[in-house]
C-alpha cells in the first residue's frame, strides 16, 4: 500500500479578514483551472480539501452566489470581495468542497502546476449580459471597443482601448499584493474617458492600506470590476503621506479595469504580454496577515 503523504497546515483569509480558515492537507504544489463562465470571471485557482478544512473565524459570514440550475454554491466575503471558495454537495467524495487557493496565506501560486478544466462544457451555455450605454469619450486613433460584465449582470462596462492582441503596446499586469492575489486581476490601464461603467448602484466598493484606490466589485455575484482613485475629503488628502498624495495627484485620471470581466474574448492572445508584478514587497504599508 502506498505510504499516504505528510500533511501540511495551511491557513486562508478573504483580504479584510472577517472570514478565515486553516487548511490541513497535503503539500499544495498543483491547482486546478476552470474555465467555466464564473470561474473565468473570478480567476479561480482550486483544490480541494476534503475533510481537511476547518473555519477559524466568520462562520457564516460569505456570501452565496449560484447560477445554471443553483447546485454549486460560490462563496465570496461581502465586505471585500475575495472569493473564497465554492460548495457542491453533488460532487464525489473529498470533491465537495473547492477552495481557492489566492486566499492561502504565504502560497506562491506563480509556481504552482496549474491543471486545465474545461467546466465551459458543463451545464447550459452561458449567455453574457449585453452593454446598452454610451460609448467612451475618449478619442483614440486605431481603438477598438470592447463590452463586459459581472457574472450575474447586474453591473457592465464598455472600453475603448487599443487592440488587445499581438500588438497591443500598453501594460498588462498581473499582481501578487495581498488583495491582488486574492481577487485574481488581470489588469489592463485605460484612462477615466476610456471607461463607461452601467450599474454602478450594484457595486461595493473595497477601500485598504492608504486608502487612496477603492476596488469595485458586483454585490451580487462578487466578480471583481475595476479600480478608481478614492474620493477623499480635503483633510484625508492632508492626513496622506507624501508619497501617497503624490501617487494619488498623479493618477486621478486612471481607471484600471479587471480584464477578466471582458465577454467573447480569448484571452490567450494576450497571456505571453502579462507582466508579474512582486506587488507585496512593492505596497506600503505592507499588509499583515490575520
Amino acid at each position: 500500500m502506498a505510504e499516504e503523504p505528510p500533511l501540511k497546515t495551511y491557513r486562508g483569509n478573504c483580504h479584510c479578514g472577517v472570514f478565515i480558515f486553516e487548511l490541513k492537507v497535503p503539500e499544495i504544489k498543483t491547482a486546478n483551472e476552470c474555465n467555466c463562465s464564473l470561474c473565468r470571471k473570478k480567476g479561480y485557482l482550486f483544490t480541494f480539501p476534503g475533510e481537511g478544512m476547518t473555519v477559524v473565524k466568520g462562520e457564516g459570514t460569505l456570501k452565496k452566489y449560484t447560477f445554471n440550475e443553483g447546485n454549486t454554491e460560490h462563496n465570496f466575503c461581502p465586505t471585500c470581495g475575495t472569493p473564497v471558495m465554492g460548495y457542491n454537495p453533488n460532487f464525489p467524495p473529498g470533491k465537495t468542497t473547492a477552495v481557492n487557493v489566492r486566499t492561502i496565506q504565504g502560497l506562491d501560486i506563480w509556481k504552482l502546476d496549474i491543471n486545465k478544466y474545461a467546466g465551459k462544457e458543463n451545464g447550459p451555455p452561458y449567455t453574457p449580459p449585453k452593454y446598452s450605454g454610451p460609448e467612451p469619450t475618449a478619442d483614440i486613433e486605431g481603438a477598438k471597443l470592447y463590452t463586459g460584465s459581472c457574472h450575474c449582470g447586474a453591473v457592465a462596462a464598455c472600453i475603448k482601448i487599443k487592440p488587445l492582441d499581438s500588438t497591443y503596446p500598453d501594460r498588462i499586469a498581473e499582481c501578487n499584493c495581498s488583495n491582488c492575489q486574492r481577487a485574481g486581476y488581470l489588469w489592463i490601464y485605460p484612462k477615466k474617458d476610456q471607461v463607461v461603467i452601467q450599474g454602478r448602484d450594484n457595486l461595493s466598493y473595497y477601500v485598504f492600506g492608504n486608502g487612496v484606490w477603492r476596488k469595485g466589485f458586483c454585490k451580487t455575484c462578487g466578480v471583481q470590476i475595476m479600480n478608481e482613485p478614492n474620493p477623499l475629503t480635503d483633510e484625508q488628502v492632508e492626513a496622506l503621506s507624501a508619497d501617497a498624495r503624490a501617487f494619488r495627484d498623479g493618477k486621478m485620471d486612471w481607471f484600471p479595469v479587471n480584464m477578466r470581466i471582458l465577454n467573447d474574448f480569448d484571452f490567450d492572445v494576450v497571456m505571453d504580454k502579462v507582466q508579474r508584478m512582486d506587488g507585496w514587497n512593492m505596497a506600503k504599508p505592507p499588509y499583515v496577515n490575520p
